[in-house]
This record gives C-alpha cells, sequence and structure tokens, in this order.
C-alpha cells in the first residue's frame, strides 16, 4: 500500500522536469546568453596574440651510460632508489635560476640581436615561458618552450637539453674527484684507528687474564654444571630425610612407639621389637593362667616393661641420630648454595669482561671491515680512472613548428559555449526565482503547494461596459474564455472526491484578481447544464454582482441573514436561463459580524434545497476575514490568481489562512493568462495558443 504522504511529498519536490520548464518559458534567454558566450570567445580567439610549442625530448636514466674520456674520474651512480624523486629534483635544477642564467648565457652565444640577454629580461621570459614534463610510465623528459616565435621556442629548447647534459656530466665529475679525496682520508684515518683499538685489545687481554678465555669460559661453566648437580641432589636428599623426621617426631609425640619401632627399623630396634613380640606373647599366655598378684604373674610384667624400656631408649636414640643427620643435610645444602651463589659472581663477571672484551674486538673487526671497503672503493675509483659518465641523454632536438598551439580555437569556441549555457540557465532560473509573482501553473505547483484547477486567458481587447465583460464567455461561448471556463467546470465536476461540489466559494488573495468575474462565468457555465444556480455576492464592502445586471444592491444577502427580507425577495432572476443571483444588501460598517451570524447555516441549507449550485463570489482572504467566516460552510473553495500581478508569498499566506480555518481549498485557477507567450506551448501546445484554433463560420456563429 502507497504511503500518501510519501506521494505528496513527491509532488512538492522541485523536479527535473520542472527545471526543464523553466528553461522552455525563458528560452530567449538561454540562446541569447550562450550566443554572448560564443561571440566573445571567438573575438577573445582572434585577437589573442598566437604561440608556438617547440619540444625537445631527453632520457634520464638510471643506470648511467658510460663514455671513454681520458684523465678525468668520475663516481659510478648506476642506481637510482627513487627514481620520482630524482626526476623532481632535475626539473627542479632545470627551473632554477642560475641553470636559466646558463641557458641564456649560451644562447648569447650564437650571437642572435633579438634583445634575450642575461641583463634584461631573458631570465623570467624563460622562467615563464619553459614547461618540463616527465611522460608517465618512462624514464623521458619533454622540455616545452612556448613563445611567439617559434624560431626562439625551438633553440631555447634545444640549449635547455644541452645545458641539462653537461650540467649533469659536470656534477658527476666533480663528485667524483670529491668522493677520491675523501676516501684517502677516510682511510688513512682508518689505519690510526685500527692501530689504536690493537693495542687497546692486547691491553685488556693482558690486565684480566683473556689469554684463554675460552679454556676458562668452559671450565667455569663445567664446575657450576656439577655445583648445581650436587645441590640438586643434595636438596632431594634433605627434603626426604626431613620429612621421614617429621613423621617420626610426630610418631613419637603420639606415643605410637610401636609403628615408629618399625618404621625405623633398624637391626638393634628389629631385634628388640622381636623380643617384645616374644615377651607380649608370654605375658598372655601367663596372664591366662596366672592372677595379677602371683609371682608369676608378677615376674612375667617386669619382663615386658624392661623389653619395652629397652625398645623405646632405643628409638630415642636413634630419633637423636636421625635428627643429627638432618643437620649435616641440611649444613651440606646451604655449603652447596653458597658455592653456586660464588660461582655465579665469578660468572657475571667473567661475561662482563668478555662483554667488554667483545666489544673491543667488534670495534677491531668493524674498523678492518670498513677499511676493507674503502680500499675495494679507491680501488674502483682507480680502474674507473679514464672513465666518464653520464644519464642523460638528448633522444629529441626541438624543432620550429609550424602551426600555432594557442589559442585553441574550438577549445574557446566550446568553453564560450558552456559558459554562455551555464550563465543563461543561471540567468533564467534567477529570472523565475527572483520574480515573486505567479507568472505560469509551474509556480502554482512549485510555490503555493495547491492542485492547478484551470487558466483563464487574457482577453485580446479591452471592453469597457461591465455587463459585457463580465457576460463575454455567454456571449461568446467559442471564445478560448469560454472553452477555459467549461474546462474549470469539468475539473471542478470530476474532483478526486468524486462528489460536484453543492457551495462553492470563490475567492482571492488580494482585490482584482477576476473573482467576481470567474464566479459568474462559472454559474453561466453550470446553468448551461440545465442546472438550477445561485450566484451570491457576499462582498458587503464592494458589491458588483447587481451592477452586471444592472439591479439594486438591496435588498440582498446582508437582509437575508439579519431576518429583513425572507428568501423571495433577495433571490432574483438573470436574462441567463436556470441563474439567479443574491445581491450584497446594504454596506455594513461591521460585515465579519454579521456573516458569522448563527443563522447563516440554516440560510445556506434553504438555498441548497432550492439551488442545484450556490456559488459564492466573497472578498479577498488575504485583506480581510469574511472569506475564511464564509469557508466553513462551503463544500470547496477556489483561490483565483491573476499571473504577473500578486505575490506568491501573499497568496501562500492567503490559502494557509483559509486551510487553518479547515476550508476545503479545491486549487487555485490562474486568471488573465498571456496564452500568446512561448512558455504556455509546453503545457497547452494544442489549443489555446493558437487564436487560429476556430474556424471564421463558428466565430461569426459565436458572434450572433
Amino acid at each position: 500500500m502507497e504511503d500518501p504522504h510519501a506521494s505528496e511529498e513527491s509532488e512538492d519536490r522541485f523536479t527535473l522536469a520542472d527545471f526543464w520548464a523553466i528553461l522552455r518559458m525563458q528560452w530567449k534567454v538561454v540562446v541569447g546568453l550562450t550566443v554572448i558566450g560564443v561571440a566573445l570567445a571567438a573575438v577573445f580567439t582572434m585577437l589573442a596574440p598566437r604561440y608556438y610549442d617547440a619540444k625537445a625530448v631527453v632520457h634520464v636514466s638510471t643506470i648511467a651510460v658510460q663514455e671513454m674520456e681520458m684523465g678525468k674520474t668520475v663516481t659510478n651512480t648506476n642506481l637510482v632508489w627513487n627514481r620520482d624523486l630524482y626526476v623532481k629534483t632535475k626539473i627542479a635544477l632545470i627551473k632554477s635560476r642560475s641553470v636559466r642564467t646558463k641557458i641564456l648565457k649560451r644562447y648569447e652565444e650564437l650571437g642572435l640581436d633579438d634583445g634575450i640577454t642575461v641583463e634584461g629580461k631573458g631570465v623570467g621570459l624563460v622562467g615563464r615561458s619553459m614547461d618540463v614534463k616527465p611522460r608517465t610510465g618512462t624514464e623521458l623528459l619533454d622540455i616545452v618552450y612556448t613563445t611567439e616565435d617559434p624560431e626562439l621556442s625551438a633553440r631555447l629548447a634545444n640549449i635547455t637539453a644541452q645545458v641539462l647534459r653537461d650540467e649533469t656530466l659536470e656534477s658527476t665529475t666533480d663528485s667524483a674527484l670529491q668522493a677520491k679525496t675523501w676516501l684517502t682520508d677516510q682511510i688513512n684515518d682508518l689505519e690510526v684507528r685500527i692501530a689504536d683499538y690493537t693495542r687497546a685489545l692486547l691491553e685488556y687481554q693482558r690486565d684480566n687474564d683473556m689469554a684463554d678465555v675460552e679454556d676458562q669460559t668452559t671450565t667455569l661453566g663445567a664446575r657450576m654444571s656439577s655445583l648445581k648437580g650436587a645441590y640438586g641432589d643434595a636438596n632431594t636428599d634433605r627434603v626426604q630425610y626431613e620429612t621421614m623426621v617429621r613423621n617420626h617426631e610426630e610418631m613419637l609425640r603420639k606415643q605410637r612407639y610401636t609403628d615408629l619401632a618399625k618404621s625405623m627399623n633398624t637391626p638393634m630396634i628389629t631385634t628388640l621389637t622381636n623380643r617384645y613380640a616374644e615377651a607380649l606373647a608370654e605375658h598372655a599366655r601367663i596372664s591366662a593362667v596366672f592372677l595379677e598378684k602371683m609371682p608369676e604373674r608378677k615376674k612375667a610384667d617386669q619382663e615386658l616393661a624392661l623389653i619395652e624400656e629397652e625398645l623405646r631408649a632405643e628409638v630415642d636414640r636413634t630419633l637423636s641420630a636421625e635428627r643429627a643427620q638432618l643437620r649435616l643435610l641440611r649444613e651440606r645444602e646451604q655449603d652447596l648454595q653458597s658455592a653456586i651463589s660464588g660461582g655465579k659472581v665469578e660468572q657475571l663477571d667473567r661475561l662482563r669482561r668478555l662483554e667488554d672484551y667483545e666489544k673491543l674486538r667488534l670495534d677491531l673487526e668493524s674498523a678492518k671491515e670498513t677499511f676493507r671497503r674503502m680500499k675495494e672503493r679507491m680501488g674502483e675509483l682507480e680502474l674507473q680512472s679514464k672513465t666518464q659518465l653520464n644519464n642523460i641523454r638528448i633522444v629529441e632536438e626541438a624543432r620550429p613548428p609550424s602551426a600555432p598551439s594557442s589559442p585553441n580555437v574550438w577549445m574557446n569556441l566550446l568553453l564560450g559555449l558552456l559558459g554562455g549555457l551555464v550563465l543563461g540557465t543561471g540567468a533564467a532560473v534567477a529570472r523565475e526565482w527572483f520574480d515573486d509573482t505567479i507568472t505560469s501553473p509551474l509556480d502554482v505547483s512549485t510555490y503555493l503547494r495547491v492542485p492547478l484547477l484551470g487558466t483563464v486567458p487574457r482577453l485580446k481587447t479591452e471592453i469597457a461596459d461591465e455587463y459585457e465583460r463580465s457576460l463575454y464567455t455567454h456571449l461568446n461561448p467559442r471564445s478560448n474564455a469560454a472553452e477555459a471556463i467549461r474546462n474549470l467546470r469539468t475539473v471542478i465536476e470530476l474532483n478526486p472526491s468524486g462528489e460536484s461540489p453543492h457551495r462553492l466559494l470563490v475567492t482571492s488573495a488580494v482585490a482584482a484578481e477576476g473573482k467576481t468575474s470567474t464566479a459568474l462565468r462559472l454559474a453561466i457555465a453550470y446553468a448551461n447544464l440545465n442546472r438550477r444556480v445561485l450566484l451570491i455576492d457576499s462582498d458587503l464592502r464592494r458589491p458588483r454582482i447587481h451592477k452586471v445586471f444592472g439591479g439594486e444592491h438591496e435588498p440582498g444577502f446582508s437582509w437575508l441573514i439579519t431576518g429583513e427580507a425572507d428568501y423571495d425577495e433577495v433571490i432574483r432572476p438573470t436574462p441567463i436561463p436556470n441563474l439567479s443571483y443574491v445581491a450584497a444588501g446594504r454596506r455594513a460598517d461591521r460585515p465579519a459580524e454579521i456573516l458569522s451570524s448563527l443563522e447563516l447555516p440554516g440560510i445556506l441549507d434553504e438555498l441548497d434545497r432550492r439551488f442545484d449550485l450556490v456559488i459564492i463570489d466573497s472578498p479577498p482572504s488575504g485583506i480581510v476575514a469574511d472569506a475564511r467566516i464564509l469557508s466553513r460552510h462551503a463544500d470547496a473553495v477556489l483561490m483565483m490568481v491573476k499571473e504577473h500581478a500578486t505575490s506568491r508569498v501573499l497568496v501562500r499566506e492567503a490559502i494557509r489562512g483559509l486551510e487553518q480555518v479547515g476550508a476545503a481549498v479545491m486549487g487555485v485557477v490562474l486568471n488573465e493568462v498571456d496564452f500568446t507567450r512561448q512558455k504556455y506551448g509546453y503545457y497547452y501546445g494544442y489549443g489555446y495558443k493558437y487564436e487560429g484554433y476556430f474556424s471564421e463560420d463558428d466565430k461569426d456563429a459565436a458572434a450572433k
């Protein structure tokens, strides 16, 4: 299901079709400014000076080309690690003032008398005329000169390429000579440093007994490994023995001598345990035969107690021996731990000395390696003696161009065309935007946001007679105006609600918009359908309808509201069949109070019963409140707007005021439209635009 709000928003947007309509309406402005733009571009092209481009092409290689020449030593710059940076640097050097000065000095050597010198404005001319461009994806540079003289452009481009090549070669040669001098100094300095590092290393080795540094390190490591192994064994023995002693002490504390004796399991304790078991068995046998006080029983008790005492004494002695052994194990563990700690200190000291020794050795090795490389580089320079390198090569020399490169005729004309189109489009849109009046149907949909119900054309001749002007469509039924009113009647009849309104209110934002004439013409159009139509003049300030029919304004609508007259007295017939009217009545000081009467709804209901359609001509809604009061009792409201007369802001506010009181604003009728204007061909290209649409016979019949 479609969202109605979304459809309303889409209708309110300023679409591409609206923009195209503006261009169609303002086509003369667009075309005129476009022609002016093209003309200005053509004039500029004809008056602009002619410039000629000459181009020399050079190859900037990342691998130098070798050329043999005796007596010079250069470095070989084989690799350029950042080609883009290298090329940009070359371009900056070419454009520098020093290189431009050298270019001019070489140009002066040609002996040409054209006034281009170093002392004059030649340096600035070269800077303004020169352009250096790298070719994408290649190692080529285009040196382009643009001047008014084709010969001058070619000479300067070739001289610049030659200066670039010579400058690069000279720079490379100077760098090679400087490199050889620098290498010699570095080699001499390295020889001194190697001697110093060797002496320092020998002295440190002698002072710290580092002669057999590797053997000492190996021996110390083996001793530390042995100590750590012995310490591990001692720790294990101590822990196991300590656990056993604690268990024995716990059994002794609980007086579990039997269990303690079994746990100790020494030969003496084993013998005493066996004796104790035999004595215990004998004591049990005697206890079963003899009583407690009998001699045999007493003797057995004494023997059992004696053996038990010996067993306890032996257990105590064995436990004391175990405790002594535990102390020895602990002392051995501590001695091994102290030895390991001392070994660690010795090992750390040895590592520190080794580190210092290694640093001295690395310094010596680094100095030797650098010395070796320096000697190799010096050897390369010696081998490259008599060799000259250059990575700049002239690929193509510049030639004087035969045709100018500037101005570009077609480009200038195209820019003039585009500029004129843009300026013309902007002027057309601005002209429509800043014209505050309603000038077209497009303005209605764009600015007023309400439907356009119809357009009424402007009469070609001014008609002074009030009767003839108001009844023009009745007197000329085949005129464009009559056709427009019938079209408006059809739109009202076939409105989206599906029901034809019974009460129709015609108003406008300000006066003189043609609302009275339109209301009268619309009433005539409905009367021609054989419908009973009543036209009410509700303008109690400036009534007009009675003047059209040559009647009096009293009694009228205000009399009917105040009860001073009945329906038959105020309803008057007209010469037009099926059409009656009600004049306004007397002019009132407070017409809004009269129209706000509680009797008005009943009066309108009665008029609905008597007529098929009631059309109410009301005062301007943007000036007085009368139209807003009456709009609440109307089925539909028509807003009349005169073309090129009313500010769209006033019309929009008038429509908003009606909607605020709940009026059913059906739409806008654009009045006094000039259909001879080109812009209406876009909207009404078939009917109203052509005055000759009707035949001469039709016109004569209409006049009769």
